[in-house]
């Protein structure tokens, strides 16, 4: 199974990553951007095949997202077991700290969250294969390649994967509108997960999961904030917690 990947960054993270390989690349006729050279060049180096495209044609290929003039057809993004995720912390000497997302459909929305969950150094994201958007084109250009640095693990059900890291020690943190329990009053030190729901929040199970809940408290008559900002600023307060911690 191959992806198509579309973006000039997206294009050279994926050249840059030793986990996937990259089959074909098509690069718009007469573009001119300087990076786009750079990407001809390498893929010359690395002896993959090169095409040449109207913009009409690559338009066509990406269903009209914009891919700067270049797109890449790849193998499939490696996935993680939750045993892989648990062993990174174990390796880097650090308390776990994972993103749970729960039932995120739009794929704009998971690509901005790992984003963010990249530049906030998560060990990894867990999602549940059903009803989570496809970690594809659209997914990694929203997350300006980052989904080529976080370790993504796929679950078949997110309710067991849960209770599965609580038995190793790993407090489960919710984030839901109705907690009375400010997210900036939370301890986020030592072992933890935030659970993130999608588009409708988080389901009833998974909720009744978690070991404490906290919300984002809201003024102005505001009734909430996008997926991608609610989750920047919980994965900030924890690193912003921790980082007092270590002084």
């Amino acid at each position: 199974m191959s992806d198509y990947i579309y973006g000039i960054h997206p294009v050279e993270e994926v050249l840059c990553s030793r986990g996937r390989s990259v089959e074909r690349i098509w690069i718009q006729r007469g573009a001119k951007n300087p990076r786009l050279q750079k990407i001809i060049h390498a893929a010359k180096k690395n002896q993959i095949e090169l095409c040449f495209e109207e913009k009409s044609r690559m338009d066509e290929r990406v269903q009209a997202g914009h891919h700067q003039g270049v797109v890449a057809l790849c193998s499939k993004k490696d996935t993680y077991s939750l045993n892989d995720l648990l062993n990174i912390p174990l390796r880097e000497g650090e308390d776990p700290f994972f993103l749970i997302l729960d039932h995120v459909e739009d794929p704009g929305n998971l690509g901005a969250v790992i984003r963010s969950a990249a530049a906030a150094g998560v060990h990894g994201v867990i999602v549940q294969n059903r009803g989570t958007a496809p970690l594809g084109a659209v997914a990694f250009k929203r997350s300006a390649g980052a989904l080529e640095k976080v370790p993504v693990a796929r679950v078949t059900n997110l309710v067991r994967a849960m209770e599965s890291l609580k038995n190793k020690g790993i407090w489960m943190i919710g984030a839901c509108a109705q907690s009375r329990e400010c997210y900036m009053d939370m301890d986020f030190s030592g072992p933890i997960a935030l659970v993130i729901g999608g588009e409708r929040g988080l389901r009833r199970l998974v909720e009744e999961t978690c070991d404490r809940m906290v919300s984002i408290p809201m003024k102005g008559g505001a009734e909430s904030l996008n997926l991608s900002v609610a989750a920047s600023l919980l994965l900030y307060e924890v690193v912003r917690k921790r980082r007092g911690k270590q002084k």
